[in-house]
């Protein structure tokens, strides 16, 4: 029983509200301010970041476009060339659905991947086949990685995205993060020895699934 729900859904950014445009900077008409890659808005000595510059509205995503604006300030201010030319790669960034079970992403889906014309090869993990889940009485996850799949890749592309429906997906997508930020391909996934038994260890799984070297997946039932 309850006496009141509050549903609160969506943001609208405040970029005509803060009085930028009073500093000559520019915002859009939808109130979003542009930026550059070093989070620099219009007017050189003016930096933005978080959501007011535009998609995705992450706090995580903030936090490193802060450190990129607060690097490369401080490089100007110091003549440190490295620091005055820190950027923003918006390339790799994780997102979490924090429901039950949790949902989480980072990379290029299926979709995106078809949209630009890249074939993919998919490494698919159900955690039915995971004793930790199993153990945990939470088997309804499952463990997807994307690889390069392209004729220029020779069979050894390079993860391009993946996703992790599960208990606990937001602890782990990082994982598959780092693994496209260093440019791994499945063989270097799954050949990293992952804890037993752990959900984690899913995520190698899963590379070995894209591989064809899996021996933890049951074969289908005919």
């Amino acid at each position: 029983r309850y006496d009141m729900i509050l549903q609160s859904a969506g943001r609208r950014p405040n970029g005509h509200k803060i009085g930028a445009d009073k500093a000559g900077v520019i915002v859009q008409e939808n109130g979003f301010i542009p930026v550059d890659a070093q989070m620099r808005t219009n007017v050189p000595h003016i930096f933005a970041i978080g959501d007011i510059v535009g998609q995705p509205m992450l706090a995580h995503k903030a936090v490193h476009e802060a450190h990129v604006a607060a690097e490369v300030i401080a490089g100007e201010l110091q003549g440190n060339q490295e620091l005055a030319s820190s950027a923003f790669n918006a390339r790799v960034i994780p997102s979490v659905a924090y429901t039950d079970p949790e949902v989480a992403w980072v990379g290029l889906t299926e979709d995106q991947a078809k949209a630009q014309g890249i074939k993919v090869k998919k490494g698919l993990f159900p955690w039915s086949a995971s004793g930790r889940a199993i153990a945990n009485g939470r088997d309804e996850g499952v463990t997807k990685l994307l690889f390069d799949d392209s004729p220029e890749a020779h069979g050894h592309g390079k993860i391009l995205g993946g996703g992790i429906v599960g208990t606990h997906a937001g602890d782990m997508i990082g994982e598959i993060a780092l693994a496209i930020e260093m440019g791994a391909d499945a063989v270097d996934i799954g050949k990293t020895i992952h804890p037993h038994p752990t959900l984690g260890e899913s995520i190698g799984m899963a590379a070995e699934v894209a591989h064809g070297s899996c021996t933890d997946v049951p074969p289908a039932r005919k």
